[in-house]
């Protein structure tokens, strides 16, 4: 309905302003690492060490963010994650050392942009192919800040792109304040037909006001295989993205504003699959089948690469062309895959419960992304590529 658009509108808004300050800092961040470093360090372990240490803090801050969605409210949490952002940015600003880079990460235990913007979307769409749709232009909405800020930050540097982070994250706290009250209201939502029916019925038993944890006893039941799926899939997908940088850097000899450039194409198709998800859902069948696809398609991607650039193969050689064609085909079936999977399982709780549930799926992301960098670069390390 109208109603339900114009705040997701707004909705839309935050979130290209949110990816393009954080995408500003992706091509810098390697690079930083590699300055700051120890003369006799590992420059590519640190940066793996980084990500781990980033992705722990957004672990326990998802948790706690998806929790806090639901007991105080989404506007709230967009403030402050806002907030969070201009301070991390800050400190990456005037960081001098390895730990001044550490210290940026620790206000990102607030910074969850893109969870509570799924929150909202749940809350204010139907389950079913309308929920789809509306979570995949919230991707569209991230990859079009993700276009713009990795070919731009890569080009200007730290020293204006920070700055650039830091006004652009307070800017969009202010405009949280556009968001109507209705965004936190628990109104009930009618059943959609494509995702199974929404849960959230006034028939439905109220959701629990106590702790996390009684919170997350009602929810587990419901999305368990949806969360294990996403955590597996998230390890993959981490432990390649982290090593990606590291390999373009240095077998392929990118730049800074080449990375950007690759990450910037990546976006783009992200973009495009976003704007369409919620009818290419449709066309395969619904949620479920649209996952399994998805599952197929990295299936078969991977092990393209592993064929392509297997440890005694000469990578150079082979030139990056292929490894960026299949690196982007990759990409093009992870977010759709992580999207539909967050469409069936908002759709399996009550409204009161999703900022919850929400949290927890974006803790899984966050914690296969702290496991998994460290062993795709370690990967890398042993046997020439990360496969």
């Amino acid at each position: 309905t109208a109603s339900q658009q114009q705040p997701l509108h707004i909705v839309y808004a935050l979130v290209v302003v949110y990816a393009l300050c954080y995408q500003l800092q992706s091509p810098i961040e390697p690079f930083l690492v590699a300055q700051l470093s120890e003369a006799n360090a590992d420059a590519a372990a640190e940066y793996a060490s980084l990500r781990t240490f980033f992705n722990c803090v957004q672990t326990v801050g998802s948790f706690l963010v998806g929790y806090l969605a639901d007991v105080i409210g989404l506007r709230a949490l967009f403030a402050l994650n806002f907030v969070a952002c201009a301070a991390s940015y800050g400190l990456l600003w005037q960081a001098s050392s390895m730990a001044g880079l550490y210290a940026s990460k620790v206000p990102t235990l607030f910074m969850a942009g893109f969870l509570c913007a799924q929150t909202a979307a749940a809350k204010l769409t139907p389950a079913g192919p309308a929920r789809a749709g509306a979570l995949g232009r919230l991707t569209t909405a991230y990859t079009l800040g993700g276009v713009v800020g990795p070919a731009v930050g890569g080009r200007i540097g730290n020293q204006v792109a920070a700055p650039l982070a830091v006004a652009g994250s307070l800017l969009a706290a202010l405009l949280v304040l556009l968001l109507p009250a209705a965004v936190d209201k628990e109104e009930a939502e009618e059943a959609g037909d494509g995702a199974g029916s929404d849960q959230g019925k006034k028939d439905a038993p109220p959701a629990p006001s106590g702790s996390w944890f009684s919170r997350m006893g009602q929810i587990l039941p419901a999305v368990w295989p949806l969360l294990l799926t996403k955590l597996a899939s998230g390890v993959a997908n981490s432990a390649v993205g982290a090593a990606r940088p590291i390999v373009l850097k240095e077998l392929f000899s990118f730049d800074q504003a080449g990375l950007g450039a690759v990450m910037s194409a990546a976006f783009f198709g992200n973009a495009l699959v976003g704007l369409a998800l919620g009818h290419l859902s449709s066309a395969l069948g619904g949620a479920r089948r649209t996952v399994g696809c998805c599952l197929a398609a990295m299936v078969a991607g991977y092990a393209a690469l592993a064929a392509a650039y297997a440890p005694d193969a000469s990578a150079p050689q082979l030139g990056a062309l292929p490894f960026l064609g299949l690196s982007l085909a990759l990409s093009l079936a992870q977010f759709p895959l992580a999207t539909t999977l967050t469409a069936l399982s908002t759709a399996a709780v009550p409204p009161r419960l999703k900022g919850t549930l929400v949290g927890a799926e974006h803790a899984a992301f966050a914690l296969a992304g702290m496991v998994s960098p460290a062993a795709g670069v370690g990967l890398f390390r042993a046997a020439g590529f990360f496969l």
